[in-house]
């Protein structure tokens, strides 16, 4: 009697695998890349050579370099996201879990080649709409509800809680600038995220 053909189980896994394998691979390459030199300073070729790939796996899971590079920009968010979750939760005191948030981008961005990807070379690459878009899934979105929250539960004065999160977050990214441009930036971290802190606990009723 024959047998029947036997599916062939697992075949669709390893090709997922191979091709979480690549993507990871562009992504590590060209995240340093363009922290180091810049979107406009890296070519495609660069970066499929640097991490061993064709210039089709590119298009193939990113669509080109500006879209590899929305990629690493929605990396970075997410990592930043996730460190200032960390943060938080250290903590117990409403205000200072905003203290505590504002502490830890500050602290990111301290990286240059962080800075540079997030905050200069984004709206620049990708245009200002779309960036804006992008914080707002990660961070604006998340902040400007848990201002509400502290609002509503007393612990800010009521302010207008768009304007609010964007004072705060546009002060927060001044900070980051000046503080990885200063001639020492760990102790300008340190003043900038001191002054910080003054600053929100100046909001409490």
């Amino acid at each position: 009697m024959k047998k029947d053909k036997q599916p062939n189980i697992g075949t669709g896994n390893k090709q997922d695998e191979r091709s979480q394998r690549t993507t990871n691979r562009i992504l590590v390459e060209a995240r340093r890349l363009f922290a180091e030199y810049g979107f406009a300073g890296v070519s495609a070729e660069q970066i499929v050579t640097t991490a061993g790939v064709t210039r089709g796996a590119l298009y193939h899971h990113f669509d080109g370099k500006k879209g590899l590079f929305r990629a690493v920009l929605n990396q970075v968010q997410t990592e930043i996201e996730k460190r200032v979750k960390i943060a938080v939760e250290q903590v117990q005191d409403p205000m200072e879990m905003l203290i505590a948030g504002n502490n830890e981008f500050l602290a990111a961005c301290l990286d240059p080649g962080l800075q540079r990807i997030l905050l200069t070379e984004g709206p620049a690459v990708i245009g200002w709409e779309e960036w804006r878009e992008i914080d707002e899934d990660h961070v604006q979105g998340k902040y400007r509800a848990f201002l509400a929250e502290l609002m509503d539960n007393g612990v800010l004065r009521p302010f207008p809680v768009d304007a609010l999160a964007h004072i705060i977050s546009g002060a927060a990214n001044e900070a980051a600038f000046w503080a990885a441009r200063a001639e020492d930036p760990k102790t300008a971290l340190a003043q900038a995220q001191s002054t910080m802190a003054e600053m929100i606990r100046s909001l409490s009723p």
